[in-house]
């Protein structure tokens, strides 16, 4: 079950040392303007942050934990955009559309996160161009992530697909380490294949050296061969 709080671990969002690096573009007051408006929520692992078709009443930051973002799809068939790295603003389309949520966001790992008030994040943007401009930079980033795993999903074969999201996964969320915390039933999620395809093209990717599963943890150990098979799965 969820823990709701307002003094988890942060003093305020002035002097916290885990803020998204976004929040460096605010003033002062602007800053306050957040923190009060600020929950804070502890999620174990599996819980829902929020839910697609949910009203979108807040922006999260997830500030300890790994969280993944999906659409849900009939007869319980998922697919998964992204994951999000801490400090990410999550919000999704309807911060600007209905505010509805399009899109669910998980705990992957147990997380910590942060729930600012959307009218509140929302005002800010109005009074801070800089900060505006850099919040929709970032989230077309991830949006553009979005576009290209689609071209991914829809003209590349399986090992194709399985190979560019360990890569997306290696470079953009761990960050070169040990890919851990994802379940093979995610990655078939990842890549728009059944949960048996999933793991037989991983045994194909073992057998030819190209990766190594320890402790379900996935470590890339020919990286060039993983990027050949990406270019032209």
């Amino acid at each position: 079950m969820s823990e709701y709080r307002n003094d988890f671990k942060c003093v305020d969002c002035k002097h916290c040392f885990k803020r998204s690096p976004l929040f460096t573009l605010l003033k002062e007051s602007e800053l306050e303007a957040l923190d009060q408006s600020r929950i804070e929520v502890s999620f174990k692992e599996g819980e829902i942050i929020y839910k697609q078709g949910t009203p979108l009443t807040h922006i999260v930051i997830i500030h300890d934990g790994l969280g993944k973002i999906f659409i849900e799809g009939s007869k319980g068939r998922n697919l998964i955009l992204n994951y999000t790295k801490e400090y990410d603003l999550n919000g999704g389309v309807g911060v600007f559309i209905d505010l509805r949520h399009h899109s669910s966001l998980m705990a992957v790992t147990d997380c910590g996160a942060c729930f600012i008030d959307i009218n509140a994040f929302k005002s800010v943007l109005r009074t801070n161009p800089t900060f505006m401009e850099a919040y929709i930079k970032d989230y077309s980033m991830r949006v553009l992530h979005t576009y290209q795993q689609f071209s991914v999903l829809t003209q590349k074969n399986m090992e194709g697909r399985m190979a560019e999201s360990i890569l997306y996964l290696n470079n953009q969320i761990f960050k070169n380490g040990a890919i851990k915390n994802v379940s093979k039933q995610d990655l078939a999620e990842l890549t728009a294949m059944t949960k048996e395809s999933a793991i037989r093209v991983l045994k194909e990717f073992k057998e030819d050296g190209i990766i190594e599963i320890v402790d379900q943890k996935i470590n890339i150990l020919n990286y060039k061969a993983l990027e050949q098979v990406a270019r032209h799965g």
